[in-house]
């Protein structure tokens, strides 16, 4: 935090005490017998008093007293100006706060409420120097839409508009390429999240702290996929200090966590770690003050990781072995708590909140000899740091943790792969006259006595999944049991009566459903080529003449996969790689404020 920043944290948090005492005494500044309506002016005799009588509850020189009811008081007088006229006009008044990196020429902008997004953000980008195109408008924790009205957003009068830069200055189209990729993600994440982790190779799965799968409803799965994603590539901008990028991300994933049920939210932790890396980003662009709600935000926050890891982390350590790595996060929340207390006017609570932060830090702290050491032995630096944190220090006990994580890590994989791989299986059998899947343990059992597959699993399909009968048939009737797999075979091009059954059952027309699945071979890609089409698709098979290629379903989940995964961390504890700099320095900044 450079000189200027200091002096207006401290300027904030002054006029933030005054305030507090103001509203507990119930006074108005804009009214006599301070104020002196008819003749516009303030009147400083009483002002002078009003300082004297609050010198008493507030360790604050007197000039700085008098200083700061005068600010306050026009502050007053500029809100009250600003409502009156929007009454009478429409006409909305905003206060300007640049994030790091920007300059406010003028700290106020005057729009109407039906104006687009898209020509705030141009006057806007005037006021700041500053290409409209490399500009994100945050008003009250979202995100402005240049395409919707500002009324339409739920935008109010006298709110505050944050203004970060993102992109490079050398890149006018930066934001836009940002823009496309963050719907993008969106769009790839929606159609990933749909995906069965058991049959497909490209998915994306919701696990618990162990790594577990969880089983959700297919709606509520996509909701959470989309906000986890966001969320994701909002902590891989926050990696390579990206703030302005990752604010605007994780703003993106907080809105989309919003569409889902509190329910669904209760079984995972983040949410709440979102809400800590939002904070973050704010502290970081010097605007933490600006932070909508931060108190309750953060308050959340610290009761889910209570519900999570137990109140003094007990849960985790019993579940994990040890709570050192969750510990990190509780310390970076417990300084966001003292900071924001700070900015508040609660310095005694600030100053708690940043000494129990403090003594964290110390407990967290990682020889670098260690963690270097460690790295040495083929481990990752995130591992190694892990690790020793896991250890408490202890560089034997931290190998063995990385080795078994790894184990753990990876006999989730192999599981994962056994039940997709099962999963392919099964859906290549196919399901039995009864309308069941075939057994696959039945299956094995047949190719096992030496029948070919597709023999074998013929004899299934036509025994409805009794082993006995089909070995019997195997047995006394091997060449029509042979004529029906190929017959099977040779009519792959046409879908089968129960995917039919399957497409037809979600409200779409027989003949579509029809070429949908001829056209992609499969229930969920005809499904998803009919939602594109609004129930309509096209016969390409039938279609005479040459025709563009198209991607197959997989080529398309294949790219999505990496277009999600870009920049994403693949260690699932990444989250909790914290160095802890950062959070010293602030520390260190803040506990200085708080002496002065």
């Amino acid at each position: 935090m450079d000189p200027e920043n200091l002096a207006l944290a401290k300027e904030e948090a002054t006029l933030t005490k005054i305030r507090n005492l103001l509203n507990t005494h119930k006074v108005k500044l804009w009214e006599a017998p301070y104020y002196d309506n008819e003749r516009r002016a303030p009147q400083e005799a009483a002002l002078h008093e009003l300082a004297v009588t609050l010198k008493a509850d507030l360790d604050l020189p007197l000039p700085h007293l008098f200083q700061g009811l005068l600010m306050l008081q026009q502050h007053a007088l500029e809100k009250l100006a600003a409502r009156d006229r929007f009454k009478e006009s429409g006409v909305a008044s905003f206060k300007l706060r640049c994030a790091k990196g920007l300059r406010c020429k003028v700290t106020k902008v005057d729009m109407e409420m039906d104006k687009m997004g898209a020509e705030l953000r141009q006057q806007v980008s005037a006021l700041v120097s500053t290409p409209a195109e490399q500009l994100k408008l945050i008003i009250s924790g979202k995100v402005v839409r240049t395409e919707a009205s500002l009324a339409g957003q739920g935008v109010k009068n006298n709110s505050t508009i944050m203004v970060v830069k993102v992109g490079d200055t050398k890149a006018m189209s930066a934001m836009e390429e940002q823009v496309r990729r963050l719907e993008e993600t969106k769009a790839d994440a929606a159609r990933l999240g749909g995906r069965d982790g058991a049959q497909d190779d490209f998915s994306l799965q919701i696990a618990d702290q162990s790594g577990k799968p969880l089983d959700l409803p297919a709606g509520e799965k996509r909701a959470l996929v989309v906000a986890m994603s966001l969320h994701e590539k909002g902590r891989a901008a926050l990696k390579v200090r990206d703030y302005p990028a990752a604010l605007v991300l994780l703003l993106e994933a907080d809105t989309e966590f919003a569409t889902t049920s509190s329910d669904i939210l209760t079984m995972v932790d983040n949410f709440a770690i979102l809400s800590l890396d939002i904070a973050w980003c704010y502290l970081n662009l010097n605007t933490v003050s600006e932070l909508p709600a931060a108190d309750e935000r953060l308050r959340r926050c610290e009761a889910k990781f209570k519900e999570s890891y137990g109140a003094d982390l007990e849960r985790v350590a019993l579940l994990k072995g040890s709570a050192g790595n969750e510990m990190a996060l509780m310390a970076r929340l417990n300084l966001l708590q003292g900071i924001v207390a700070f900015h508040m006017g609660r310095d005694k609570e600030a100053g708690l909140l940043l000494q129990k932060c403090d003594i964290q830090l110390q407990l967290l702290a990682v020889s670098e000899t260690d963690l270097l050491e460690i790295a040495g032995m083929g481990y990752s630096i995130a591992e190694a740091r892990l690790g020793l944190r896991a250890a408490q220090g202890d560089r034997k006990m931290a190998v063995e943790h990385i080795m078994r994580r790894r184990e753990e890590k990876e006999g989730i994989r192999r599981k994962e792969q056994e039940e997709r791989r099962l999963g392919k299986l099964r859906e290549k059998l196919g399901r039995c006259a009864d309308g069941s899947w075939i057994n696959i343990g039945y299956y094995n059992t047949l190719t096992g006595m030496g029948f070919q597959e597709k023999v074998a699993a013929a004899a299934l399909r036509q025994a409805n999944n009794s082993l006995n009968t089909a070995v019997h048939m195997l047995q006394e009737q091997p060449d029509l049991i042979l004529l029906a797999a190929e017959t099977r075979e040779d009519d792959r091009g046409e879908p089968r009566e129960e995917e039919l059954v399957a497409v037809i059952s979600l409200g779409y027309q027989p003949d579509m459903a029809r070429i949908a699945l001829r056209n992609e071979g499969s229930v969920e890609a005809a499904v998803e080529a009919l939602m594109a089409g609004m129930g309509t698709v096209q016969d390409k098979k039938r279609k005479a003449g040459p025709s563009p290629q198209k991607k197959s379903s997989a080529e398309e989940d294949r790219e999505a996969y990496a277009r999600v995964s870009e920049g994403i961390a693949e260690f699932e504890e990444d989250h909790l790689d914290l160095d802890l700099v950062e959070e010293g320095a602030f520390l260190q900044k803040y506990l200085a404020l708080l002496a002065k």
